[in-house]
């Protein structure tokens, strides 16, 4: 049978009092990247983003009109950070995640709008973001909302061990 329940979907920026929905998602996140899930960790670091407000987080709710509460259906994470080249503030689109039952919905682009016009707002000058190489939906949500792959910069990256606590 057909789903007929009419669903609203809202944008809207994560509070602290979203910590246990936001964090669900953060882990759902991290097991989509071959993480092993860890909610009290994952909560600890998404509580702790927010709290020293780290990073921004817009959520996306649904209400299929009904009485219960709204559901988290994605987020976007975004970090701060500043261009030196060009002297202002730029985001980093670090994270962005739509629940498997929400999928294909056109929810992860409400996401990104939500976060585009919230950079205008403030004035970033420009928002950057990777993915995986083979993630070929992802690149192509992310060319048909106007972002280009970088063609001057090759980006490395290199791991650092943590010393041994003693």
């Amino acid at each position: 049978m057909e789903n007929t329940k009419r669903m609203t979907i809202k944008i809207r920026q994560a509070t602290l009092n979203d910590i246990s929905e936001v964090s669900r998602l953060f882990n759902e996140y991290r097991i989509f990247y071959g993480q092993h899930s860890d909610m009290e960790a994952a909560t600890f670091f998404i509580k702790e983003r927010m709290s020293k407000q780290e990073s921004l987080i817009f959520i996306a709710e649904c209400n299929e009109e009904s009485k219960e509460p709204e559901t988290a259906m994605g987020l976007v994470q975004i970090y701060p950070s500043y261009s030196s080249v060009s002297m202002g503030p730029i985001w980093i689109l670090n994270d962005l995640f739509v629940d498997s039952t929400y999928r294909q919905q056109g929810i992860a682009r409400k996401l990104m709008q939500a976060v585009m016009k919230q950079a205008k707002k403030q004035q970033i000058l420009r928002i950057v973001l990777s993915t995986a190489i083979s993630n070929r939906q992802a690149q192509a949500l992310y060319e048909s909302e106007g972002y280009t792959q970088d063609q001057s910069f090759m980006y490395y990256e290199c791991n650092v061990e943590r010393e041994q606590e003693s």
